[in-house]
């Protein structure tokens, strides 16, 4: 068996500490890198990264917006994925449309990038609100969200992004998804959409917000392990 996994917005491989080495003992895992760009350019960077690493007929792991990125390959390239599991997936929602009005004004980028960078220092409030127990948000935690963030060029490349709206074209073909999919949500999850998977399996954990794999670690596993050794 063989994994990709998709990390959310503004989140790197360091999100997948919890499962990589328990979904090692089922098969080949491979954290994916999200490149900072349009919904369609980070689909056609995963189809190449599945054919680099060798991750033919995979299941694909998408947490978040990773999980739009999975639905996109699964309709692209349909052969190489086997099936998907779908964490607190967001789809086809992007950032709020006012937002998205001012990132697209020419050179606020030169203003937005520095103010996006001087923000990280309030980043630990941020996650807390996506986790259930906010007593979980550790300084470790924090500094693993932070310390990939202050690459260079990556915060012109986050607000370049958001004035993009382009994940509708995921979200107008869901119904068309003809692989196996589970999708795992926490019941205290704000953020989390719907959607209309035609073979699609839901657990919910209770007391659990908007990371399960990270919250809820031995129960996301538990749900993965029964899906793929059903």
């Amino acid at each position: 068996m063989k994994f990709g996994l998709l990390h959310g917005f503004a989140a790197s491989s360091f999100t997948w500490r919890e499962l990589v080495g328990p979904l090692g003992e089922l098969g080949l895992v491979v954290p994916l890198e999200r490149p900072w760009a349009s919904v369609p350019e980070q689909i056609a960077a995963t189809v190449g990264q599945l054919d680099r690493h060798g991750l033919d007929r995979s299941v694909l792991v998408g947490h978040s917006a990773g999980a739009e990125v999975a639905l996109g390959v699964a309709l692209r390239a349909p052969d190489r994925v086997s099936a998907m599991i779908l964490l607190a997936p967001v789809v086809g929602t992007g950032p709020p449309r006012m937002v998205r009005a001012v990132a697209r004004v020419p050179g606020t980028g030169a203003v937005a990038a520095p103010v996006l960078r001087a923000s990280l220092r309030w980043l630990a409030p941020a996650l807390r609100s996506a986790w259930y127990d906010k007593r979980n948000v550790t300084p470790p935690i924090v500094d693993g969200y932070r310390d990939p963030l202050r690459g260079p060029g990556v915060a012109e490349a986050l607000w370049a992004m958001t004035g993009r709206a382009d994940g509708q074209v995921v979200v107008a073909r869901v119904g068309e998804v003809t692989q196996p999919c589970l999708v795992i949500v926490g019941s205290q999850d704000r953020w989390t959409t719907p959607l209309p998977l035609p073979r699609a399996r839901t657990v919910v954990l209770e007391q659990c917000g908007h990371l399960p794999h990270e919250e809820q670690p031995e129960r996301t596993l538990d749900a993965i392990r029964a899906f793929v050794r059903p």
